[in-house]
């Protein structure tokens, strides 16, 4: 494993603040409405995948699998290394602590839109919530044709930064409006009152993978690229 990094500091510096939710995930049609029943893992079409994701400079190491049922805690500055990329047929997600941020660089919504480019029949979900003090949030959701929705700011401190059209994502999606209810989402609530990440949720349906155990993903231990390094330096490090 190569020495070279992007880092300013060492590798067991401990973190500051916690998240649980840095995560994109693409499902290609068709697009299930029952019961799902999701292939197994695809380790090399995750490692490939991998390789190519804009916040990955080089894959370094490919440890043990994990689960979507499991976070990995962000304990020191070496937890922010490492990647989680699952592909069950014709779903892929991903869990990368460089996509959470406190900087307001968006760096969801660059992942999210370069992955639209390459994939443009997918239907890709995201969020990205950190808090270092506050809560800073990040939410997308990209459709297929263009619609889409997305959502950052510090929903404790002032009203987020919403672009898109919540309505026509809804529409698209063929949510009803008891299924919104069922999940306290209100789009005619101020934009800091809403769980962008719920309905994001109800946007992938019965293929979220995320809390569930029985799906396993690839774990890979990266070196970020030096814009990505620089966003967590200053997130999580403060300057050092």
């Amino acid at each position: 494993m190569t020495d070279t990094t992007f880092w300013t500091c060492p590798p067991d510096q401990e973190v500051r603040g916690h998240s649980e939710d840095h995560t994109l995930t693409l499902l290609l049609p068709p697009f299930p409405t029952g019961t799902v029943n999701l292939p197994p893992h695809d380790p090399v079409r995750a490692r490939h995948f991998a390789e190519n994701l804009d916040t990955v400079d080089e894959i370094l190491e490919e440890l043990p699998p994990g689960s979507a049922g499991h976070h990995l805690a962000l304990e020191t500055r070496a937890d922010l290394d490492i990647i989680k990329v699952g592909c069950w047929g014709n779903l892929i997600s991903i869990s990368d602590p460089a996509l959470a941020e406190s900087m307001g660089d968006l760096p969801l919504l660059g992942a999210s839109t370069t992955l639209r480019e390459r994939y443009p029949d997918a239907r890709i979900v995201g969020s990205a919530h950190v808090d270092c003090g506050e809560d800073h949030t990040e939410d997308i959701i990209q459709l297929p044709g263009g619609v889409m929705l997305h959502a950052e700011g510090w929903p404790c401190v002032e009203p987020l930064d919403v672009t898109g059209d919540p309505q026509a994502v809804v529409r698209a999606l063929g949510i009803s409006p008891e299924t919104l209810a069922e999940a306290e989402i209100d789009l005619d609530a101020a934009s800091d009152e809403n769980d962008w990440q719920a309905l994001g949720r109800l946007a992938l349906g019965p293929c979220d993978p995320w809390g569930r155990p029985d799906l396993q993903m690839s774990v890979f231990r990266v070196r970020h690229t030096s814009s990505a390094t620089f966003r967590m330096r200053e997130t999580w490090f403060l300057n050092r």
